[in-house]
């Protein structure tokens, strides 16, 4: 059996970063899920719009926060346009953030594998 390797106070400031990273990269995951849930809410409730009758789209309620908002159909698209706009730059930079960091997370990797083999095991296991 080989001689484990001695862990330097780099290396476990690599370990430490890595563990850092990881727990950032799963809430931008988690941020990134939640803000794609949200503009696939948005683009259904837009289209249902669509569907309304004029009679029916004068007054629509609309939950913001912990209460309902009466709007007519074109205020409400417009509303829902906003929130889209929003939750799509919010996606984009989260999915940058992602890239970055799993980038970071793949170079560690590399030195730490490089230098302690089989000994460790920093692939997540999902």
């Amino acid at each position: 059996m080989p001689e484990p390797a001695k862990v330097s106070a780099e290396d476990q400031a690599l370990l430490n970063k890595f563990a850092r990273s990881y727990q950032t990269q799963t809430q931008l995951k988690a941020d990134l899920k939640e803000a794609k849930t949200l503009i696939e809410n948005v683009t259904e409730a837009s289209d249902e719009i669509l569907l309304l009758d004029d009679e029916d789209s004068t007054s629509i309620p609309c939950r913001i926060g912990s209460c309902f908002v009466h709007f007519n159909g074109d205020s409400l698209t417009e509303h829902l346009e906003g929130k889209k706009a929003t939750a799509e730059k919010v996606v984009a930079e989260k999915t940058k953030e992602l890239n970055t960091i799993t980038e970071e997370m793949e170079r560690i990797k590399k030195v730490l594998y490089g230098k302690f083999g089989d000994q460790i095991n920093l692939d997540a296991e999902d």
